[in-house]
């Protein structure tokens, strides 16, 4: 905790300049509750994991993003759905920040997590994305908020030209959701 404010760093598991999941990472942000800010990582950097690369040093952008996510209070993933599951950029960087060996360690350990996606589906919601986002941070031993996660259908439709949610039914639900994890951290912090 910062001057009193939360501090949750966020990235959204693409890497396309335009991606739907980016401009919702933007608007959770916009919609945090007062005494949250969210700060978006950098992950355009991040290698591919290889162990190899671990043995030898990882880069610093692998370090500065581990770093991030160890100082804050709590993390946001937004990620795509492919395929029923998620891509390869969310569950590269998820390996990369479990990994104890390298510094600063599995900084994914006893964290608050969110999770919210987009897709661009008129009728999935990206749950098993979702789902398998969620499980894929039970052995790092992150500490997931509690369902419901946000998922919308729709894509682009969600969005005005500069990116804003439009529809007021789901501003009101991120609005919800991060005032939800926003009590989820300080309830996983009080259990420490």
């Amino acid at each position: 905790m910062d001057n009193g404010n939360l501090r949750v760093v966020s990235f959204a598991g693409s890497l396309r300049k335009g991606s739907l999941n980016r401009m919702l990472q933007l608007s959770a942000a916009a919609l945090a509750p007062a005494g949250m800010i969210v700060e978006e990582l950098d992950i355009f950097d991040v290698p591919l994991f290889n162990a190899d690369v671990e043995d030898n040093g990882p880069p610093d952008s692998v370090i500065k993003f581990k770093e991030s996510i160890a100082g804050a209070d709590g993390l946001l993933i937004i990620s795509p759905e492919y395929n029923y599951s998620m891509p390869a950029v969310t569950k590269n960087l998820i390996d990369w920040a479990s990994r104890r060996i390298s510094h600063p360690g599995n900084v994914l350990l006893g964290k608050p997590v969110c999770i919210m996606s987009v897709t661009g589906g008129a009728t999935s919601n990206g749950a098993k994305g979702r789902a398998h986002v969620r499980e894929s941070l039970i052995y790092p031993g992150a500490i997931t908020m509690p369902g419901p996660d946000v998922g919308l259908s729709g894509g682009g439709s969600n969005f005005n030209d500069r990116g804003d949610l439009i529809a007021d039914v789901v501003i009101s639900q991120v609005e919800k959701n991060m005032s939800s994890f926003r009590d989820w951290i300080l309830r996983v912090r009080q259990e420490d």
